[in-house]
């Protein structure tokens, strides 16, 4: 029975040593992965111990390569290195979680690679340099907000905006949580507001105190504009901002080449994108509030045609810029 229990031991080990130390640029020989185990585990193994292991692993469907005369390593984890890269950079430049969060959440995905790979990822130590939350519920926030969903219940909270002491005086809020989504680098709860019949977004490190109530949430098909549900792939596209607002149909006249790229970046396969008149155009269909605050950023390149009522706020807003920034 020990014997037997050693040779389990000793398959891990090496698959453990493997992932460790092993990738396409350092192999390991038999006798190095043998010399790990007894260094780490205290465990002496033969070669031919190593090499039957290394078959057995095979065997169960881990992506092992070896060379003849130089080594094996693991080829294929669970995420390949630049899905990781992808991640940990999305996870460190991320505004929703506080320091130590983004940097224990990047230690934990690179350690999926080899003890070489992870060199590449020394500047996610400097995490709290990064101009961010300190709320530290975030992760707790998301795991509640996703029971009540599931249970198809309200939750209130507090809703802290740093500098809004006014404001934050109406808590506790109460809503019917729908979503949750990522958007300009902040996780957002979609859902409505217990005392209207529209959609809002909250920034969830801005809530703490989060409660699920026993009271069933409000149906979505009871909200205005969902009566047909939520797609939430088109709700993402159509808030570019995440600004709760209503959903209009507008035409962009764009000036130049750089508008364009703008329209195609933001809008994606949304945005119809025509020539009329020797002049491009685009329509597209986007929260008001958002789109108004986009084409102000895009003004030297994009123009809001219509609809007139949209364009009116946009030039309203610019008449109030010229007055704040008007030279005395």
């Amino acid at each position: 029975m020990a014997i037997e229990s050693n040779k389990k031991l000793s398959i891990i080990y090496t698959l453990e040593i493997l992932k460790e130390y092993s990738d396409e640029n350092h192999l390991l020989t038999q006798s190095d992965i043998a010399d790990k185990i007894k260094q780490i585990y205290d465990m002496d193994c033969e070669r031919k111990s190593i090499a039957s292991n290394i078959d057995s692993l095979i065997d169960i469907g881990i992506d092992i390569i070896k060379i003849p005369h130089k080594g094996c390593y693991i080829a294929e984890r669970t995420l390949e290195p630049s899905e990781i890269s992808f991640i940990v950079d999305a996870v460190f430049t991320s505004k929703s979680i506080n320091g130590k969060q983004a940097k224990d959440l990047s230690v934990k995905l690179s350690n999926l690679l080899s003890k070489y790979q992870r060199k590449k990822y020394n500047y996610i130590f400097k995490s709290d340099q990064i101009n961010r939350t300190d709320n530290r519920e975030l992760f707790y926030n998301i795991e509640i907000i996703q029971e009540a969903i599931e249970n198809n219940k309200k939750i209130s909270f507090q809703y802290n905006k740093p500098y809004f002491e006014k404001e934050n005086r109406k808590n506790p809020y109460v809503v019917n949580p729908y979503f949750l989504i990522i958007s300009q680098g902040r996780y957002y709860l979609v859902c409505n507001y217990d005392y209207y019949n529209e959609i809002s977004n909250y920034k969830i490190d801005f809530i703490k105190n989060i409660k699920i109530l026993d009271e069933e949430r409000k149906p979505i098909t009871n909200i205005n504009g969902c009566e047909n549900g939520l797609d939430i792939s088109k709700y993402i596209n159509e808030h570019i901002y995440a600004f709760g607002d209503k959903t209009i149909n507008a035409t962009l006249k764009l000036t130049d080449e750089n508008a364009v790229a703008y329209v195609s970046e933001w809008f994606g396969e949304n945005a119809r994108i025509y020539k009329k008149d020797n002049t491009i155009y685009s329509d597209i269909t986007a929260n008001e509030k958002a789109l108004i605050y986009w084409c102000l950023q895009y003004c030297e390149s994009v123009e809001l045609i219509k609809p007139r009522e949209t364009r009116k706020n946009i030039k309203n807003k610019i008449l109030k810029l010229n007055e704040k920034y008007h030279e005395v």
